[in-house]
């Protein structure tokens, strides 16, 4: 793959030249190279190359200082600066978490956690109603089934769900909550508080193949997925951001939820074990893996050796699913037509043999969309007056990538990394590491510890950290109300053109205050609700929209505090873009 991009509005996203390849190599490191590394040219609006491009919400034509050119009307959407009558084409266009197209899959659980509820959430950020369209394996799920529009009911203190009405849609600004799958019988977690569009298990046992859910929309839309859903109850929750299909690609390197579960009491665990899967949008797709450890096989999935490539046959909406003792991250897969990849884990001890566990997961941005700077914040302390120091992990995409550190390098961070290699380190204090350039990219995922060490708030959770080359100016999100903790962590950048920061504004809070410095960026740390259910001023959990004139990013934390709920947590970006941002390819073969 080739081509070149020109940044041409105040964003964060670097000029791309020149191109790159890979060959790919076990988790020692060998092979990997990416183009020639630069960065931007000039400033901003010199020498003519001011031009016009659309918004992050794909709502207007701006300027290449963020001035707004031009509103669309709400039947048409921003593409190659223009408005035109079709926002999914500019949804797709876009290659951002705003999409029309979207596959949720049940993600790796523990076998006590047999039947979970699972459930996706849609945010409608359009300035329309949207329809909605569920089907599995050819088959169309009435959406009024199962489709509900969740509401805090004050007086109460619980959340009413009122039925989604498939004639008006999903109104704007609202979130509905799909309850995809359950199996009440013999399940042994909370139930779905409403009636799911399948009462069976959706989720695949170990390795194996599975079917995952189409949803699809008539305007775009945000997804997430949950697993299980509600609550602290629910035990074992995580959660993730959904890619539309518009943001995948056929080129990752695997990325797994974290090692496996250690316990001094082996059979606390069983079946606690790292997950990838790999997702078809189309029929007849190739997969190819080259894998870092031995693939141990399952049912319709044969084993592979480290090191040989392996090739999988899928069709869509069909999933792979690799779950076993010995990780596969770092290893490089690629496809013959698109696909969607989940990194996941059974039930993560973390750091390992301090309890209890939580499942994880997360869909990974392909190669292209991944990032060479971070700013990494973590979440705020659980227990007011004790800091805190999570893990956090860094996965090597090009061999010989020089990392650079501020304010300072994190004990036992490294200062180069290679193909496949997988550093984990701790890390209290906020830190930016960025690589020598944009075709030097690496992964960078965050940790949530155990809750045993602190009086048993929160859990094991995972998230991945998103590059603010990736960062967007507008999200709509939903905030679990059957977690009493939630909170969120704001990153804001810096005008290319002017070098100064904008307001960022939350729907309950107004302008964002309490900014903080980490290298060239900004952060604050925001509370929706603590204690017992507190709302913290006039915001609460719920749906919350975000907004500013520059890309800042946002990252959700949500956690049990009280008895009912202890031991529980969840995460995910509210949202990222997901366009090509390097022009690395890593193709799974052997050096």
């Amino acid at each position: 793959m080739t081509g070149s991009f020109a940044a041409c509005s105040d964003s964060y996203r670097s000029e791309l030249t020149g191109s790159g390849t890979g060959p790919g190599a076990t988790s020692s490191g060998g092979g990997g190279e990416g183009g020639a590394d630069t960065e931007s040219a000039g400033t901003f609006g010199e020498g003519g190359r001011c031009e016009y491009t659309c918004s992050n919400d794909l709502k207007k034509v701006i300027s290449c200082n963020g001035v707004t050119v031009e509103e669309c009307e709400p039947e048409y959407g921003c593409v190659n600066a223009k408005c035109e009558p079709n926002p999914c084409e500019a949804a797709e266009k876009s290659k951002s978490s705003y999409g029309c197209d979207y596959w949720a899959l049940k993600t790796a659980l523990m076998p006590t956690t047999k039947g979970a509820c699972f459930a996706a959430m849609i945010a409608n950020t359009w300035d329309l109603p949207v329809k909605i369209n569920v089907e599995r394996g050819g088959e169309q799920l009435p959406a009024e089934n199962f489709a509900y529009i969740p509401k805090w009911n004050e007086t109460l203190s619980k959340v009413d769900y009122d039925k989604y009405d498939p004639n008006n849609g999903l109104a704007i600004g609202q979130v509905a909550v799909l309850f995809l799958s359950r199996k009440s019988a013999a399940a042994s977690v909370e139930d779905c508080p409403e009636p799911g569009a399948l009462d069976l298990e959706t989720g695949v046992p170990g390795t194996g193949r599975g079917s995952a859910f189409h949803i699809t929309t008539d305007y775009p839309v945000v997804a997430y997925q949950m697993l299980p859903y509600g609550g602290g109850k629910a035990a074992f929750t995580s959660a993730t951001l959904l890619l539309p299909t518009s943001a995948w690609d056929v080129n990752y390197v695997a990325i797994n939820g974290y090692s496996e579960s250690e316990s001094v009491s082996p059979e606390d665990y069983q079946g606690a074990y790292p997950s990838l899967a790999i997702v078809a949008h189309q029929d007849d797709t190739d997969v190819t893996i080259l894998p870092s450890v031995d693939v141990l096989g399952g049912t319709n999935v044969e084993p592979a050796s480290q090191g040989e490539a392996k090739t999988y046959s899928l069709n869509a909406g069909e999933f792979l699913q690799i779950t076993q003792a010995e990780e596969l991250t770092g290893s490089p897969i690629e496809s013959t037509k698109p696909v969607g990849v989940f990194g996941a884990h059974a039930c993560m001890v973390v750091p390992n043999t301090t309890g209890d566990c939580d499942s994880g997961q997360q869909q990974i941005a392909p190669v292209r969309a991944t990032g060479n700077e971070y700013v990494a914040v973590r979440y705020r302390n659980r227990i007011a007056d004790r800091d805190e120091s999570p893990p956090w992990r860094i996965v090597g995409m090009v061999n010989g990538t020089e990392l650079s550190w501020e304010p300072s390098k994190p004990n036992g961070a490294p200062d180069t990394i290679n193909l496949g290699e997988v550093y984990e380190f701790e890390a209290g204090e906020p830190f930016v590491v960025r690589s020598q350039g944009v075709n030097s990219p690496f992964y960078v995922g965050q940790y949530m510890t155990g809750g045993n060490a602190y009086m048993t708030i929160g859990d094991p959770d995972w998230i991945n950290v998103v590059p603010p080359s990736q960062f967007l100016d507008y999200y709509v999100f939903f905030t679990d109300p059957t977690y009493p903790e939630t909170s969120l962590v704001v990153t804001r950048t810096r005008s290319k053109l002017t070098g100064e920061f904008a307001d960022v504004d939350l729907d309950c809070a107004g302008t964002l205050s309490g900014w903080k410095t980490v290298g060239e960026y900004e952060y604050t740390i925001v509370d929706l609700s603590t204690g017992n259910f507190e709302s913290v001023g006039d915001c609460s959990n719920g749906r919350h929209e975000m907004r500013s004139e520059l890309p800042f990013g946002v990252t959700v934390w949500g956690w049990g505090a009280i008895q009912q709920n202890y031991r529980v947590s969840y995460a995910y970006p509210a949202g990222a873009g997901f366009l090509p941002i390097n022009e690395v390819e890593i193709p799974p073969t052997a050096n």
